[in-house]
């Protein structure tokens, strides 16, 4: 092969090459974010509220469950085996929104409760309601968040007729 015909080739080979890369080396787009986000209804209101100390209300979910112990459930957020609401949510209101990133999505989520913190040690808490699809409290639904979507999900707190802890 003569060096006109290698030339050739190698130009062709060059324009192939660039032109199949599209964007070249530019970085990747934004990384579509995963949320878990969902309102929580009070039965009866603000009016209705526990007459207990509420030093916190937070939202947590789980990607296992069941939890053997009280220690497990605390293992799991320490090893980022769980979500939960940074921030303490509104008191004595009638709902409540609130939103979880999923950073590793796409992601089942096992367990989702809504718990009450009643003074300021961490280990002071106490589940008032769950997600459940079929509204049956002692069976908590789980949820799929798919990767760059948004999942929405209602939870019920009734005061007088509040879930089983998920551990005895």
């Amino acid at each position: 092969m003569n060096m006109k015909n290698k030339l050739l080739i190698s130009i062709l080979f060059f324009i192939v090459l660039f032109t199949s890369c599209n964007e070249g080396l530019a970085p990747a787009g934004p990384v579509p974010k995963s949320y878990l986000k969902g309102l929580i209804t009070y039965v009866g209101g603000k009016d209705k509220w526990t007459k207990d100390s509420v030093y916190a209300i937070r939202v947590a979910a789980f990607k296992n469950y069941p939890f053997l112990d009280t220690n497990n459930i605390m293992l799991e957020i320490l090893s980022g085996q769980a979500y939960f609401t940074l921030e303490p949510l509104p008191k004595r209101v009638d709902t409540a929104g609130f939103s979880l990133e999923i950073p590793d999505s796409p992601r089942e989520i096992k367990y989702i409760g809504v718990a009450m913190q009643y003074d300021s040690s961490l280990f002071s808490q106490r589940v008032i309601g769950i997600y459940t699809e079929t509204g049956d409290r002692t069976k908590p639904s789980a949820i799929f968040i798919e990767k760059g979507k948004s999942a929405f999900v209602n939870i019920i707190v009734n005061w007088d007729s509040l879930p089983p802890q998920p551990i005895k």
